[in-house]
């Protein structure tokens, strides 16, 4: 997407000024459970699915984080869960890695997992320049993810065996996002992995999706209070710390590591084969 003037003023808003929007992520969950929703984690409603234990007659909300960036501000949304009693589902990346944090979630009966980027890191190691050429670099990625799965398992005592991959900005300009890396059944079998969060087998019981965006959207493709409204049977919500609290010093160092990394892509990726 293009950065036109009006995208960079509402990202310097999200980043630097924006109140904190923490009452109104209580505030939807509080929406949900008035409306006799069960909110639950990618874990917990994957392992209804995986029993046929679907009940048309039950509302279901799907709740998901992914923690790009801020580990600090999910710990404040973690906060709300726990004193609302709901369940949800924390990914984090290992620049985001809170082994404390997730011993916590993972102790008050939510999900604490992995939320993997590896193609991405290879892609701007490598210095690829087209999908073929991030295909070709696969077997690399699959051992960076078996290494670090490995390694964070061990760390945190977690079992990771539903994760959700990173959509990076090198993955957009790829095509070739990160959960080719488990596009393979026999790897996923060598690696304990049962269910990547963008399966197919989840998704077709999840038609009504919704993520979180940067002001003055905030949602997309809608309001999922609505979907509360209308009583969508099952709801999913992702949502990102970063959209709901200014970290200031945080979002400046990611926003400055991100200028870096896309100048020197784009200048790596030269023109398209």
């Amino acid at each position: 997407m293009p950065v036109t003037p009006a995208r960079l003023r509402d990202r310097i808003y999200a980043d630097f000024l924006m109140p904190s929007r923490l009452g109104a992520y209580r505030g939807l969950l509080e929406s949900a459970l008035a409306a006799d929703y069960e909110i639950v984690s990618v874990e917990h409603m994957w392992s209804i699915i995986a029993a046929d234990r679907l009940d048309p007659a039950r509302c279901v909300f799907v709740l998901r984080h992914d923690i790009d960036t801020d580990p600090a501000t999910a710990a404040a949304m973690w906060a709300i869960d726990r004193d609302l009693g709901v369940e949800s589902s924390y990914f984090f990346r290992l620049s985001t890695l809170d082994p404390a944090l997730m011993a916590d979630i993972a102790a008050g009966g939510s999900q604490a997992s992995y939320h993997y980027e590896e193609l991405a890191t290879v892609a701007k190691l490598r210095r690829l320049r087209s999908g073929s050429d991030a295909i070709a670099h696969l077997p690399e990625a699959r051992d960076r993810f078996q290494r670090n799965l490995s390694r964070l398992r061990e760390i945190t005592g977690l079992p990771m065996r539903v994760v959700a991959s990173h959509g990076d900005f090198v993955n957009r300009a790829l095509k070739s996002p990160n959960w080719l890396i488990l596009d393979d059944p026999a790897f996923r079998h060598q690696v304990d992995v049962e269910l990547e969060t963008y399966d197919e087998a989840l998704l077709r019981h999840l038609p009504s999706r919704y993520t979180d965006v940067l002001h003055p959207e905030y949602w997309s493709p809608g309001d999922p209070t609505e979907a509360i409204h209308r009583r969508e049977p099952t709801i999913q919500v992702l949502v990102h710390p970063r959209s709901w609290r200014a970290a200031r010093a945080t979002n400046a160092r990611d926003d400055l590591r991100r200028l870096a990394e896309g100048l020197r892509f784009g200048l790596l990726l030269g023109p398209s084969r």
